[in-house]
């Protein structure tokens, strides 16, 4: 794509901070996946006078720091919705796991036993509630889902009105409710200054004993040493994670070993499709800055 539209793409496989400043300065446009884009590179940039836009493969731009970019006169660009379906149906899946007990009766199996009652009973879907930490576009496709099996769904998102959330059949509720009322918690806000930790030990103590956890999101917006120490203690009943607050997990991690803890390594994005679009259209962002449009996925902030 880059040679089709004139520009020359060059690879730089590093997190080092200087050698990221030099990328700056001396290119039009910064493609990330990982790397941090704090105050002092985007400045930098700034300084030499080359640098238009930041595209991040990806939907989080927890790692670009927005308001200096603006400050700089430098786009920040994203793909947000590259994997709707995708991480909908991993929560989903991390859902139904965990309602029906599937990986309690799968370890028993394998281990030559044949025993319905070595899980803890059920709770019907019906009677069952999800939380959902946010209600954009994953969250709201997640809740379709949900409402087609006949779960109870409710949602916090302080920038969703509760007429928009009661037209897809979910109850728009605080932060406080989806903790103390949830039998399961699906985490889908971004990680920002407000988000980090916001599931906390005091948030722990004050949910249902059957509760789980379920993150897709992102990894430091659970304080993970306090969700380990109430799955330790049984203040909830479980926690599934495809993201953690290190990653990769350290191998001395609690989280591997816990038997009520399911893990998938960040997983909840790929599929052929979105392996496809999350690069087409991280590209695409700086090919329209190149010809003078505006990013399809430019952040306004």
């Amino acid at each position: 794509m880059f040679e089709e539209a004139g520009l020359e793409f060059q690879i730089l496989q590093s997190r080092e901070k200087e050698r990221i400043i030099e990328a700056a300065k001396t290119s039009d446009a910064l493609l990330i996946l990982y790397a941090d884009i704090d105050e002092d590179i985007l400045k930098e940039a700034q300084e030499a006078g080359r640098l238009q836009i930041v595209s991040r493969y990806g939907i989080g731009i927890n790692m670009v720091d927005v308001a200096a970019a603006k400050a700089c006169g430098i786009d920040v660009a994203n793909v947000n919705d590259y994997c709707i379906d995708e991480v909908s149906d991993h929560s989903l899946a991390f859902i139904l796991a965990a309602a029906r007990r599937i990986i309690p009766y799968y370890n028993d199996t394998r281990a030559g036993h044949w025993d319905f009652k070595v899980a803890d009973l059920p709770i019907r879907s019906s009677k069952a509630t999800v939380g959902l930490l946010g209600f954009g576009k994953i969250p709201r496709r997640l809740a379709e889902k949900l409402n087609a099996i006949g779960y109870n769904v409710m949602a916090y998102d302080p920038f969703v009105s509760e007429e928009d959330m009661r037209a897809v059949d979910v109850e728009k509720a605080t932060v406080e409710e989806i903790i103390a009322e949830s039998d399961f918690i699906s985490v889908h806000v971004p990680l920002i200054e407000a988000t980090h930790h916001l599931l906390n030990r005091e948030a722990f103590q004050a949910m249902k004993s059957n509760a789980y956890i379920i993150n897709t999101a992102r990894g430091p917006i659970i304080d993970e040493e306090a969700m380990i120490e109430a799955l330790q203690n049984g203040e909830i009943a479980g926690a599934y994670l495809d993201v953690t607050e290190t990653e990769p997990l350290p191998a001395n991690s609690p989280l591997r070993t816990l038997p009520n803890v399911v893990l998938s390594p960040h997983a909840a994005w790929y599929s052929e499709d979105a392996f496809f679009e999350i690069r087409y259209k991280a590209i695409q962002n700086i090919i329209e800055k190149s010809e003078g449009k505006t990013p399809t996925y430019l952040i306004h902030s």
